[in-house]
């Protein structure tokens, strides 16, 4: 602006200064702002135009200027940096400049801009007072605290970057310690369903909702979490369930004391509670009682390790001693003891194949035991013993029948008959008590026993009840 005095009168440019008229508008239609390219950013900057007034005549010709925000139309906070426009070309008092704050530039509170000009080369730049505030047009760049990144594909709420590069869409609350920050979905209606959903190519996955009243037996007001069908379920009435409506994955229904605890005071790394069962359909745990009359399903203070109660026999884990292998069906008898496994108290039976005669029958090989890895246990390396195919030999473990029904070996050239009482013969197979009529009485030999034969045979095995005399 030229600040010389005119012929009708000297003034000081100060007063000059505060006779110019600058009238501002911003715009962001394509009217104003250059278009970008398609899939490029938007940016934060955005467009000023301004009439500048000398002496009520347009000015023309190259001018500095200053650009300030401000978060009050007086003193408070400038907001970013000082813009600073160098040479910006007057025509006809009109002019066009970009302007960038920076992306935190506006948030949910007002902002002022504060304008400084004076002619370019130098000189004392001059105040245009008072500020101007800002209208809500500006804010068409963004709501107020929502950002976006066309060219990283993300969009954020008091977030200006994705944290990850596979972040879509982040929130940030500015929120005091013990308060809640984050997102709330809403429906109008009561009985609507709060939804969040997942999908990759266009194809729904899986999602969450919320619901208020119960829609089936299954499907319960809560929580629900649905992946080809609804999968979790947190009620309101407490509880978790996990599965759907033909298999369960937890069902915790009680919820008046414990419906599950794990966990204490004493901090030993070992098991509150482990089923593994990989690759087996069949049940790992089933505790089940109608408890009308207050009967136990399952109750212990004291250890219950290894050995197996089953419906129809009674099993222990015992070590394999002696030259010879053990197989399925044999008879074996007591040879000693050993120290217990690694996490057990108590010593462990050694037994060996048992021979015609043999004094301290133990039970009957159900099967062969080897210790392995538990699954999921790799890193902590935790052993676990399981049944395993071929001979048992010296240092490995068997499962042992003490009592109830297991397949016993026929000795050679034995023949058994259902009711009759077995001893060991040679190699760990069984035979019948040898008989004899004395004075007419019919005698039994004194030999230990095995077991009664539940069915006659005369080769293979033969199923006895084990009641070891």
């Amino acid at each position: 602006m030229n600040f010389m005095p005119p012929s009708h009168g000297a003034r000081s440019p100060e007063r000059r200064a505060r006779e110019c008229m600058l009238s501002w508008f911003f715009a962001v239609s394509m009217l104003i702002l250059a278009v970008p390219a398609l899939g490029a950013p938007v940016g934060t900057a955005f467009t000023y135009q301004g009439r500048l007034m000398d002496e009520g005549l347009p000015a023309s010709g190259s001018y500095d200027l200053q650009f300030k925000l401000f978060d009050a139309a007086g003193g408070g906070a400038q907001i970013g940096s000082t813009v600073l426009l160098g040479g910006a070309n007057v025509t006809d008092g009109r002019f066009t400049v970009q302007l960038d704050f920076g992306t935190l530039a506006f948030g949910s509170g007002g902002r002022w801009l504060e304008i400084y000009v004076r002619p370019s080369g130098g000189g004392a730049y001059t105040l245009l007072a008072p500020r101007q505030e800002l209208t809500p047009t500006p804010y068409a760049l963004g709501m107020p605290n929502v950002y976006t990144n066309e060219l990283q594909g993300f969009v954020g709420i008091g977030r200006s970057n994705p944290l990850t590069g596979a972040e879509v869409f982040g929130i940030r609350a500015q929120t005091g310690a013990g308060f809640y920050g984050g997102m709330y979905t809403e429906t109008s209606d009561v009985s609507g369903l709060p939804f969040y959903g997942y999908a990759t190519a266009g194809v729904a996955r899986a999602w969450t909702y919320c619901s208020t009243t119960d829609l089936d037996n299954f499907h319960l007001a809560g929580w629900h979490l649905n992946v080809s069908g609804t999968r979790v379920t947190v009620p309101t009435s407490g509880g978790l369930r996990v599965g759907d409506t033909t298999n369960d994955g937890i069902q915790i229904m009680h919820t008046g004391d414990d419906g599950m605890q794990v966990g204490g005071s004493i901090g030993f790394p070992f098991y509150g509670l482990y089923v593994p069962s990989p690759g087996v359909s069949n049940i790992a745990l089933l505790v089940y009682t109608a408890n009308a009359s207050g009967n136990y399903a399952l109750y212990t203070t004291d250890n219950l390790f290894a050995g197996n109660l089953l419906a129809a026999a009674q099993t222990l884990v015992a070590s394999v001693t002696g030259g010879e292998a053990l197989e399925v069906g044999d008879v074996v008898v007591a040879d000693g003891v050993v120290a217990p496994l690694e996490g057990g108290v108590t010593r462990m039976v050694t037994v060996r194949r048992a021979t015609a005669g043999a004094q301290g029958l133990a039970g009957v090989v159900a099967g062969r035991l080897v210790l392995a890895t538990a699954p999921g246990k790799e890193a902590e390396g935790e052993q676990v013993l399981q049944s395993a195919d071929g001979p048992a030999r010296a240092g490995d473990f068997v499962s042992l029948v003490v009592q109830g029904v297991a397949d016993v070996r026929v000795a050679a050239g034995a023949s058994i008959a259902r009711g009759e009482r077995l001893t060991a013969d040679a190699s760990g197979a069984a035979r019948p008590l040898r008989t004899a009529t004395l004075d007419g009485m019919l005698v039994a030999e004194g030999a230990p026993t095995v077991g009664t034969a539940l069915a006659s045979a005369s080769g293979g095995t033969v199923p006895v009840f084990v009641s070891l005399r």
